[in-house]
């Protein structure tokens, strides 16, 4: 289009290098003058910037990343994919130009306008001037679009935005294949090409949205939640394929929402939706895989099983999905190693064992004490029911996994727990991955860090796109101390799980460790941005403040953690805070009331040492500290946090490392 109407503006007489640049200068002055502009400093920054670079002839270089460096001053670490400022200020901006024009601009002659999904502008003449040219060859106020002169090679923005990602993430990859020790080198060598293949822009991707319960039995929520669950564990096993974490798909479940606009937020081209009704005897379950670029229909099924027989379904919907995505028969070059994952066929669970599977998976995705043990309870009852269901057996293991967590229990209560489940898993089907991320976490328990990395590579060899998996192994890495590469993984996880706040607020932790507060707290408030009431985010932007000097904001930020998220591990670091910050008698307070409470076994001794550290006593710091390694608390990350800066010239700080079997 934009060759057309260069030559139509030049068959015309109106020659955009001639008389447009001084119109559309002075058009632009008038807007940035405008009271409804006045005020709107971002927006006048992004216009004026956007403008400039199209006159100048760069069009077609208006990226969200650069718009984002140049005309906001976001670092150059900035991440569009987690910190939305561009998009948000496109809108607006587009908003404030329509109430603009709307008022005193309603007799401008030049308009500059942005198309949407467009960061670049056009200029339309309406030609009512006497002084225009094209108002003598065209009809009168015909709108003539100038755009920029090198229309071949405009990108679209959401092209141009996977583009920068991509080069981004392969950036990271080899950087960290760079700083890796030999035996990590030859790992993240024999990874890097899947990565790279599932972050590039034109990857086939897939989000499955929870599927919608239609049917006359509210209960009956655990089967919807649970097979769509099972749909995209079912997708994952293809290669080449990328499929959105479910805690971000989930989080659209019960809304109205737009195919389009779900696209763009998880960053997918496809999103699958379904609904299922159930009768007391029959399922009937409808899907429709959608385009997320135009939002019309690329393929649909309907199924209808006994209620008893629905087992099978997921591996049929995601095999009839991959079809139509075009990676359902890949090369055998190119498949080979995946085959006895993608073909085989699978022990079918039986019909009782498969339905407490599912009530499992309901309630483990609540992540709440009462959660955990109404899944552990279906997920035991499915075992006992079918002894050779190997994903009820991985699912348990995630379950225990969890307990320290969610249900405060002691590790060692729950190492034995974790190996049993996690290995008979692996017994039963050795193509799963996520039993050899719970193996990965006993062995970080027992300090065995060597088993530890061999464990999560395991896993992330046979599940590369699971985004729990890579926060886990950047948790590990941050632990050994290997900070290069923790990046790495924690943004393959935000883009596997983009609308995550725990993802997004992991990246945002990342920055505050090596001292760029300015991006993390920005990193912070896009967590926030996705949920305002996500109590680690406030956590992690009131540690980005005090670590910057800004003990005000700072406490602020964590009384709110405090307030969402109960319990001494969230108060410890108010404490701390507290104490660095000066206020000595908020501190003691805190340190009081929590060793009072330190009889008790499940007692984190981790919040009691903050605290102590807080108040610069190091003598105590040191002693709460061994107590927590005692406890196998994976929180202690002494070579990591930057709290434990004020200690690491101590001779006692590499007897702490010792003990962990990190010196």
């Amino acid at each position: 289009m934009g060759e057309n109407v260069e030559r139509d503006a030049e068959k015309n007489g109106t020659q955009p290098d001639q008389c447009a640049p001084d119109l559309i200068q002075k058009a632009l002055d008038r807007i940035l003058a405008s009271p409804v502009f006045r005020s709107a400093h971002a927006q006048q920054a992004f216009l004026r910037y956007a403008v400039g670079e199209t006159l100048a002839g760069r069009g077609h270089q208006l990226k969200e990343y650069i718009i984002g460096i140049e005309a906001f001053g976001r670092g150059s670490e900035f991440d569009p994919r987690l910190d939305p400022i561009v998009r948000t200020q496109a809108t607006k901006l587009r908003a404030r130009l329509a109430k603009y024009y709307e008022s005193e601009g309603a007799a401008e002659s030049v308009r500059i306008e942005f198309r949407k999904g467009s960061y670049a502008p056009f200029f339309r003449i309406t030609a009512t001037q006497e002084s225009t040219p094209a108002a003598d060859h065209g009809a009168p106020g015909a709108p003539v679009e100038i755009v920029d002169s090198a229309p071949s090679r405009v990108v679209s923005p959401k092209l141009k935005r996977r583009q920068t990602w991509r080069r981004t993430a392969v950036a990271m990859l080899l950087t960290a294949i760079a700083l890796a020790g030999s035996g990590s080198a030859a790992f993240y060598a024999s990874r890097s090409g899947f990565w790279e293949r599932l972050l590039r822009p034109d990857a086939p991707s897939v989000a499955v949205l929870p599927f919608a319960n239609i049917g006359h039995y509210a209960e009956d929520e655990f089967l919807s939640d649970g097979l769509a669950e099972e749909v995209s564990a079912s997708l994952r096993r293809f290669p080449g394929l990328q499929v959105t974490a479910s805690g971000s798909a989930f989080r659209f479940k019960n809304q109205p929402f737009d195919i389009r606009k779900i696209g763009r937020q998880l960053h997918v081209r496809t999103v699958l939706v379904g609904s299922i009704q159930r009768s007391p005897d029959n399922v009937r379950i409808a899907v429709q895989l959608n385009s997320a670029d135009g939002g019309y229909h690329l393929w649909s099924g309907n199924y209808e099983r006994a209620a008893d027989n629905t087992q099978s379904l997921p591996s049929e919907i995601a095999g009839a999905v991959s079809a139509a995505l075009g990676v359902g028969g890949l090369p055998r070059t190119q498949a080979a190693r995946f085959d006895h994952r993608v073909n085989r066929d699978p022990a079918i669970p039986n019909p009782a064992a498969y339905q407490d599977y599912l009530k499992g998976l309901h309630f483990w995705n609540k992540l709440t004490f009462a959660g955990l043990q109404a899944a552990i309870r279906y997920l035991e009852q499915a075992i006992a029911e079918d002894p050779s269901f190997a994903r009820a057996y991985a699912a348990l293991a995630d379950c225990y996994v969890m307990a320290p967590q969610v249900a405060t229990a002691p590790p060692p209560e729950v190492v034995s727990k974790i190996k049993s489940a996690a290995s008979r898993a692996l017994e039963l089907d050795s193509t799963l991955g996520e039993p050899h991320f719970d193996l990965a976490v006993c062995a970080e328990y027992e300090f065995d860090w060597v088993a530890a990395e061999s464990e999560f590579k395991k896993g992330l060899e046979l599940s590369p796109g699971n985004a729990v998996g890579h926060l886990w192994y950047a948790k590990y890495l941050a632990i050994v101390g290997r900070k290069e590469e923790v990046l790495l993984h924690r943004r393959i996880a935000a883009s596997l799980d983009p609308v995550s706040p725990y993802a997004v607020q992991a990246v945002a932790g990342y920055f505050s460790v090596i001292g760029q507060y300015d991006d993390a707290i920005r990193q912070f408030g896009s967590a926030l941005e996705l949920d305002p009431g996500f109590g680690l985010a406030h956590q992690g932007l009131g540690i980005a403040y005090l670590l910057k000097g800004m003990p005000v904001q700072a406490i602020a930020e964590l009384e709110t953690a405090d307030r969402l998220m109960t319990g001494p591990r969230r108060k410890a670091l108010l404490g701390y805070a507290y104490g660095v910050a000066g206020n000595r008698a908020e501190a003691e307070r805190i340190l009081k009331e929590f060793l009072a409470d330190s009889s008790q076994a499940s007692f984190p001794a981790l919040a009691i040492a903050q605290v102590y550290i807080g108040l610069a006593d190091k003598d105590h710091a040191f002693e709460w500290l061994r107590k927590a390694i005692d406890q196998r608390d994976l929180d202690v990350t002494l070579k990591w946090d930057s709290p434990y800066d004020s200690l690491r010239s101590d001779a006692r700080f590499t007897v702490l490392l010792q003990r962990m079997k990190l010196a």
